[in-house]
């Protein structure tokens, strides 16, 4: 039964807990990044943008699943593309980056695989989704499988932590942390009534975010399994969160169609994206930090993360775009949806040396 007299968590400006941390001895300095410079933009979101300019090409569109697209993920050497079904076709299909074509199928659910995971050193393949069970593989080792059934609901995202020790999962019945090696359930994060719809790993490895139906976000600190932080960042689901390596950001997305940029040392809203004629569904943030992806039902959109200026607008699928994804190196950009197809970006280096040019920074 549930505890109604059970105190709440304090509502806490985000800045002032996460610098509280370090007060105590954490081990985390997180710097102001003060208030970042609103510059004008120039006016994309009314052009036709072409698919292939300026260092961004189409490269592959991946054609074999017989439903929506609802979660990707790079293998670790960035040459094989991921990519999880829906509802009626619970696999798993892997395709080659170099060929261009499926390579191999895996059953990975029972129902829609809504989130996938490979852990940062490459050995280990995390899957679940709306049968809520949870699945662990050694990577490449098809026949490895380890499943857990201790979550009762849609199992919605998850993460792992930078030394792939640990793995958070964000369900409708809330947190659960998990041992990657051997996989083993370890503890649940808070109560039943905390869901999970989004998550975020801190680089410093032991601060989780997590976003809920109702706009609000929470840090939590893993070591002390306590809630640190709470505020409400949208008035909508909160669809994603991401962290910048540098830990001065923290960057959530909404249903309400919205993109915000907060940062990490005093909890200030420093921007809000806006573009997206409908939900944002999914976020994807660029290794190195520079470029974020968002999909929505008018296609895909590329940021630059340090301006804010809307860089592309990918109109390639034919129907709603799920689930967007970088590869480790941050050569590929995957994006997946209704359409039942996988488009491939390819981004050249020299596309990111262009984001320090002055057309691309004012």
């Amino acid at each position: 039964m549930k505890d109604h007299n059970r105190r709440k968590p304090p509502v806490t400006p985000i800045g002032l807990t996460l610098i509280s941390l370090v007060l105590v001895g954490q081990g985390w300095i997180l710097p102001s990044y003060g208030q970042l410079i609103r510059q004008q933009r120039e006016a994309l979101e009314a052009q036709e943008i072409e698919s292939v300019n300026l260092g961004i090409r189409l490269k592959h569109r991946f054609v074999g699943h017989t439903t929506p697209i609802r979660s990707l993920a790079f293998s670790p050497n960035g040459q094989t593309v991921i990519s999880g079904g829906g509802t009626n076709e619970p696999f798993l299909k892997f395709w080659s980056i170099e060929h261009g074509e499926e390579v191999d199928t895996l059953r990975a659910q029972s129902s829609a695989i809504l989130t996938l995971e490979v852990s940062p050193n490459g050995k280990t393949l995390v899957s679940s989704g709306e049968d809520a069970d949870l699945h662990f593989w050694v990577w490449p080792d098809k026949d490895s499988k380890v499943s857990f059934f201790d979550h009762y609901s849609y199992v919605l995202d998850l993460v792992v932590t930078p030394d792939s020790q640990l793995v958070i999962t964000g369900a409708l019945d809330g947190l659960r942390v998990w041992t990657l090696d051997p996989p083993h359930f370890l503890y649940q994060l808070e109560d039943f009534g905390t869901p999970g719809y989004a998550l975020a790993m801190h680089p410093n490895g032991f601060l989780v975010a997590s976003g809920d139906d109702k706009g609000m976000v929470r840090f939590w600190n893993l070591r002390d399994k306590t809630i640190v932080s709470t505020f409400q960042a949208h008035e909508q689901t909160i669809s994603g969160l991401a962290i910048t390596p540098d830990q001065r950001r923290l960057i959530t997305s909404s249903y309400d169609s919205t993109i915000k940029i907060w940062d990490m040392a005093t909890g200030d809203l420093l921007d809000t994206w806006i573009g997206h004629k409908g939900k944002i569904q999914s976020i994807a943030l660029s290794p190195n930090g520079k470029l974020l992806a968002s999909a929505s039902i008018d296609g895909v959109r590329l940021w630059n993360v340090d301006t804010g200026r809307l860089l592309r607008h990918f109109k390639d699928h034919a129907d709603w775009v799920n689930v967007v994804a970088f590869s480790p190196d941050g050569q590929y950009l995957a994006s997946g949806g209704f359409d039942k197809v996988v488009n491939l970006w390819e981004i050249s280096p020299a596309f990111y040396e262009s984001l320090t040019l002055p057309r691309f920074s004012r």
